[in-house]
């Protein structure tokens, strides 16, 4: 064979070779059994391989088959699987039977449900009795907190004894709302409300720094608490609703458990100290008299003799 006949060979079976290799196609449509309407989403999938399609909105699907005999399987939640066995391309027209124990595939709960820390959509990070109570620490709940856990911003709201606690999982999220994560204790959600109280609140006035009031959960004592879980993603909204878009903090309280009774007695001391003193002007009766006259200077005395 001459080069010029071989060249002649080669290039008409390289031309020709591409349509013994194109796929065959089986299409048709999906629809509901009982109802004859079209499904949108189905899935069609050739056993043993993956290669797979979805139904349109309107129920039409399209294959490629690279060899028969082909099974294809069609599946969607809430209908019965179908196997069909395919010979050649042809248009197969297909309907699903209603599942009532497939629809249980799916359950949206919120704080019902149980999943593996691994499986989890949020930033989870757990704190257990141990670590609230085991070292000198503040008395009240959301102060123990204080770095147990990592990306939680805890900050006094003032420097008086008993002040309260500002608790932040993932930031400011709201300019005028509230910016607390959503408690929940037990199963039960928190209201986190503040309820002004004090002289300033009856005379009408604004509050100062020293009667900020705390967290609700600094009404739990840290001894009574067998873990929390401190949830810091994004998706807690998704499951909580809106009051967990700046997350959740889950308290479960402990338990009785079966066993031997014992008792534990422990006592804690703890000092704070002012680590910068400020300097304080000196405030004498000349000063009284200056800014607010001479007839506040009385009380100044009587104050001082007190």
């Amino acid at each position: 064979m001459s080069k010029q006949h071989l060249l002649k060979w080669l290039l008409f079976t390289f031309a020709f070779f591409p349509m013994f290799l194109v796929a065959q196609e089986v299409k048709g449509v999906i629809t509901d059994e009982a109802t004859g309407l079209p499904i949108a989403g189905a899935n069609v999938l050739e056993k043993g391989t993956t290669n797979g399609e979805i139904s349109d909105f309107d129920g039409n699907y399209s294959i490629s088959v690279n060899n028969f005999p082909a099974v294809l399987v069609f599946s969607y939640l809430g209908y019965e699987t179908l196997e069909l066995t395919v010979n050649s391309a042809t248009t197969l027209n297909v309907a699903l039977k209603e599942s009532a124990t497939a629809l249980d595939e799916v359950v949206i709960t919120g704080l019902g449900t149980s999943i593996k820390r691994a499986n989890s959509a949020n930033a989870i990070a757990t704190v257990s009795s141990e670590e609230l109570t085991g070292r000198t620490a503040q008395s009240t709940l959301d102060g123990a907190l204080y770095g147990k856990v990592t990306g939680v911003n805890i900050t006094a709201s003032s420097g008086a004894p008993g002040g309260g606690f500002a608790l932040r999982l993932r930031g400011i999220s709201s300019i005028n709302g509230n910016n607390q994560p959503l408690y929940i204790v037990d199963g039960v959600y928190v209201n986190n409300n503040e309820i002004p109280s004090g002289l300033r609140f009856a005379s009408g006035a604004n509050r100062g720094n020293e009667e900020n009031s705390g967290n609700r959960i600094a009404d739990l004592d840290p001894n009574d608490i067998e873990n929390i879980e401190v949830l810091k993603g994004a998706s807690a909204a998704a499951i909580y609703g809106t009051r967990a878009n700046a997350g959740v903090v889950i308290i479960t309280t402990k338990r009785g458990k079966m066993g031997k009774t014992n008792i534990k007695f422990s006592q804690d001391l703890g000092v704070n100290t002012i680590i910068n003193k400020l300097g304080m002007r000196p405030w004498t009766a000349a000063n009284v008299e200056s800014t607010f006259g001479a007839s506040e200077v009385a009380l100044y005395n009587a104050a001082i003799l007190d």
